[in-house]
C-alpha cells in the first residue's frame, strides 16, 4: 500500500471513529449513520467516485432522504413493515428523479423507518457527516490525492430504469411482507437494499462474481457483530474503540478480496447500532438475506437479457 492510498484508508477509519465518539460523547445513538461507512469507501478509498454524483447533490439527496424518513415515521401510520414499503417506494422515485446513480441515498431514506427514529438528531448527523465526506474529499482533489470527476447527469427517466425501478419495489416489497412480521427485517437491512440496488444496475461488476460479494457482505457484517460483542458487551470497552477496528478490519478485507462494496462496510458499522440481543442471530440474517437480494437480481438481469434478445 503507498502513502497515498494509506492516507486515504486512515481519514475513512478516522471519520467513522469520530462519528462513533460523537455518539458516544453526547449520548445520541441516532448520530451513528452508517452509510457514512458506504460513503467513506466511495468518496475516500477509492480513487474516483464509483457513483455518478458531485457534492453538492450528494449532501442534497441523503440530506432529503434522511428527512423523508423521519417523517414517515411521524406522519405515516401502520405496520412497520407498510412504512418499509413506502420508504423503499419513495426512494426509487428520489433515485431516478435524482439523476444520480448514488443508491446509499435509499438507505438514509430506509434506516429510519427501520429503527423508528423520531428525533431531528438522526437528520442533523446525516447532513453534517455528509457535508464533512464531501469537504474531505474537496480537499483531496485539491491535494492531488484523488481524481475530480465532473458530474454529468445519469439517464435515469427513460422507460429501462422506470421498470427497473418498479421491479426492485415489488420483490423488496414481497420480501417484506415476508420478513418484517416474523421480526427478520435485519435480512432486509438499509444497506443490502442499497446494494440490491447496485447489483440491478445494467453491468454490474459484482452480479458476475456473486459468491464473492455474498461473502464480503457477510465478513463485514460479522466483524461488525463480533468487535461489538466481545468488546464492548463483555468487556465493556468503548463503542469508539470497536468503530475503528470494524473500519480497518472491513477496508482490510475489502482490499485482501479485491472488491470495494460501500454497503458492506455500511453492515459492518450497523452491527454497533442494532439492539444488543439481535447482535447473535445479525451475520445469520444478513447471509440469508443478501442471497435471496442477489437471486432476484440475478433473475431481473437475465430476464432484460432475454427481452434485449427478443
Amino acid at each position: 500500500m503507498n502513502r497515498k492510498n494509506l492516507v486515504n484508508y486512515i481519514l475513512a477509519v478516522l471519520v467513522i471513529t469520530f462519528m462513533v465518539f460523537l455518539s458516544e460523547l453526547l449520548g445520541e445513538k441516532e448520530i451513528i449513520f452508517p452509510e457514512l461507512a458506504a460513503l467513506s469507501v466511495g468518496s475516500l478509498v477509492l480513487a474516483a467516485l464509483p457513483w455518478v454524483v458531485d457534492g453538492k447533490r450528494m449532501i442534497l439527496y441523503i440530506s432529503l432522504s434522511a428527512v423523508c424518513g423521519v417523517l414517515i415515521v411521524l406522519f405515516l401510520p401502520g405496520h412497520l413493515y407498510f412504512q418499509m414499503i413506502v420508504a423503499y417506494a419513495l426512494s426509487q422515485v428520489i433515485f431516478l428523479l435524482s439523476r444520480t446513480t448514488m443508491a446509499p441515498m435509499i438507505s438514509a431514506i430506509v434506516l429510519p423507518v427501520m429503527l423508528q427514529t423520531r428525533g431531528y438528531v438522526y437528520i442533523l448527523a446525516a447532513i453534517s457527516l455528509t457535508s464533512l465526506i464531501v469537504f474531505i474529499r474537496w480537499i483531496l482533489v485539491k491535494k492531488g490525492l484523488k481524481l475530480n470527476v465532473v458530474y454529468k447527469p445519469a439517464d435515469s427517466l427513460n422507460k429501462d430504469n422506470i421498470v427497473l425501478a418498479l421491479e426492485r419495489i415489488i420483490v423488496v416489497s414481497l420480501l417484506m411482507l415476508i420478513f418484517i412480521p416474523k421480526d427478520l427485517k435485519f435480512m432486509l437491512a438499509p444497506p443490502l437494499l442499497v446494494a440490491f440496488t447496485e447489483f440491478t444496475r445494467k453491468g454490474n461488476k459484482a452480479l458476475k462474481a456473486p459468491v464473492k460479494a455474498v461473502l464480503l457482505i457477510t465478513l463485514c457484517a460479522t466483524t461488525g457483530m463480533v468487535f461489538r460483542f466481545i468488546l464492548t458487551v463483555k468487556a465493556g470497552l468503548p463503542l469508539t474503540l470497536v468503530a475503528a477496528l470494524v473500519a480497518s478490519v472491513t477496508f482490510l478485507i475489502m482490499r485482501y478480496m479485491k472488491m470495494y462494496l460501500p454497503p458492506a462496510a455500511a453492515m459492518g458499522v450497523l452491527a454497533l447500532l442494532i439492539p444488543e440481543e439481535k447482535l447473535p442471530v445479525y451475520p445469520l440474517q444478513v447471509v440469508v438475506g443478501i442471497t435471496c437480494l442477489l437471486l432476484f437480481a440475478k433473475l431481473i438481469d437475465k430476464f432484460r437479457y432475454l427481452f434485449r434478445k427478443k
